[in-house]
């Protein structure tokens, strides 16, 4: 299913990639050839404009006469008497620009040599008769743009530009976009292929988790409704008899029963802390003190397992939720007696440690092996899975424990090894 989310990303992600090369490719294009084309046009323009008000003087002698002021004889005087017509440049002619004169289809005047063939001027000169501004013809040779305009006695004027240039560079401007733009989409397509993948990645954690919470939940439900079940049977088939006839059944039916009661409480806290849905009523509190409460408490059950259960609480004030730190407290007290063996001792601390507050709690039990410290933290993880069913345990404990801490901006980490006891330690913010 991940996978194929992920090639589906993968595939959205290069299409918008692509619609946006294509957008900002076709942009560019269109804006770089309309100043290029601009540019041209303003060039026509000017030297037609020079024409037109006799700012470009052309030597009488050469073809386009016709459209030039007469010279005076001393302006005929300093030109050199081997000067041969249309064989030089007229002033103030632009070198990109070249001048024709046309005459019922036929080039009278082409003082550039600009190779014109196959260009077919009868329709030059029936745009201009028409009106129109621009044409763009295409000789054998070459492209070109062209302004037509009506001259005296029937002839025609035409100034124009080769398009070789502007067309190469358009069609390099194609060239580097289509280039950059699949090498682009190449790249963001690895891209996308790798975000998509760390993007899924926590998605694919937490169904996972998911999945493994309700598969546990599952597993934890059904002995105990086994066992009731099993019990309320044997119950049904002897209606005749007492309670106290059948007390064990009784007996194992309200002990199962407050097992799953226990577990669909932990089950909900986890489930209202993972949305976000459980409220923190912090208020300013003394954490020694409550603890020291909670340790009276749980002597009569530590008494009762012949375990010792020592306290050695400082003044500690915080800022929490007296509920969940007295249930945070209450899971490592309760855990660390359960595991401990008669004989053995529980001591709880509490402590200031500079801007922190510290609530260790030790116990002289069996110790828990490296590769477990951080899977213990797990929600129905157990190190000794017959002996914590047993006990009544739901394996959820100590993932409510690391929430609570978290959530009240603290720690919880566990030391401990095999046959030396467990150590656990909570570090919470002090209160100033």
């Amino acid at each position: 299913m991940f996978k194929r989310a992920r090639l589906q990303l993968t595939a959205w992600y290069a299409c918008v990639f692509t619609a946006i090369l294509l957008v900002i490719g076709t942009l560019a294009y269109v804006t770089i050839r309309r100043d290029l084309d601009d540019e041209i046009n303003a060039s026509l323009e000017a030297a037609m404009s020079g024409v037109e008000q006799g700012l470009v003087q052309l030597d009488p002698r050469s073809p386009f006469f016709p459209f030039a002021r007469e010279r005076s004889d001393d302006e005929h005087d300093d030109d050199s008497d081997d000067h041969e017509p249309g064989d030089r440049q007229p002033p103030g002619l632009s070198s990109d620009v070249f001048y024709v004169t046309t005459l019922n289809g036929k080039v009278i005047a082409n003082p550039r040599r600009v190779d014109l063939e196959g260009v077919d001027i009868e329709t030059l000169e029936e745009g201009a008769a028409d009106g129109e501004k621009y044409t763009d013809v295409s000789g054998e040779h070459h492209r070109f743009r062209i302004l037509s305009q009506p001259g005296p006695e029937g002839m025609y004027v035409h100034v124009g530009r080769a398009l070789d240039a502007r067309d190469r560079q358009l069609r390099t401007l194609v060239m580097v976009l289509g280039v950059g733009g699949l090498a682009g989409l190449t790249l963001s397509t690895v891209g996308g292929f790798w975000l998509a993948g760390r993007t899924l990645s926590p998605i694919k954690r937490s169904l996972e988790m998911q999945r493994r919470f309700v598969s546990d939940a599952s597993h934890e439900l059904r002995t105990p409704i086994a066992t009731v079940k099993a019990n309320n049977e044997l119950l049904l088939r002897h209606q005749g008899q007492t309670v106290e006839e059948n007390l064990d059944q009784v007996e194992a039916i309200a002990t199962e029963a407050d097992h799953m009661a226990r577990l669909v409480g932990d089950l909900l806290t986890l489930a209202r802390a993972d949305e976000g849905r459980l409220e923190i009523e912090k208020e300013r509190l003394d954490l020694g003190e409550m603890v020291s409460e909670l340790v009276r408490d749980v002597q009569p059950l530590a008494e009762a397992r012949g375990v010792g259960l020592a306290c050695e609480a400082a003044a500690a004030l915080v800022d929490g939720d007296r509920a969940r730190l007295r249930q945070l407290a209450l899971v490592l007290v309760d855990n660390a007696v359960k595991y401990t063996p008669p004989g053995g001792k529980v001591t709880v601390r509490v402590r200031r440690a500079g801007r922190k507050v510290e609530l260790t709690v030790s116990d002289t039990g069996p110790g828990i092996a490296p590769e477990h410290h951080e899977r213990i933290f797990e929600r129905f993880y157990r190190v000794d899975t017959s002996r914590a069913r047993r006990d009544g345990g739901t394996g959820l404990g100590l993932p409510i424990a690391r929430w609570i801490a978290e959530v009240h901006g603290g720690q919880i980490h566990v030391d401990s090894a095999p046959g030396r006891g467990a150590t656990f330690t909570v570090r919470l913010p002090g209160a100033p």
